[in-house]
């Protein structure tokens, strides 16, 4: 959800919005992100 882009190419959605979405704070889905980040490469 988070990599989706409009036809603008801005996030489709907020962080708010997925948050609110799963049932979680948003500090849940920033920390979720960033172990993401850390096994790309």
């Amino acid at each position: 959800m988070y990599e989706e882009t409009d036809d603008q190419e801005r996030r489709r959605y907020t962080v708010n919005q997925i948050a609110a979405e799963f049932g979680v704070t948003c500090p849940t889905i920033y920390r979720h992100l960033s172990k993401n980040e850390h096994t790309k490469g």
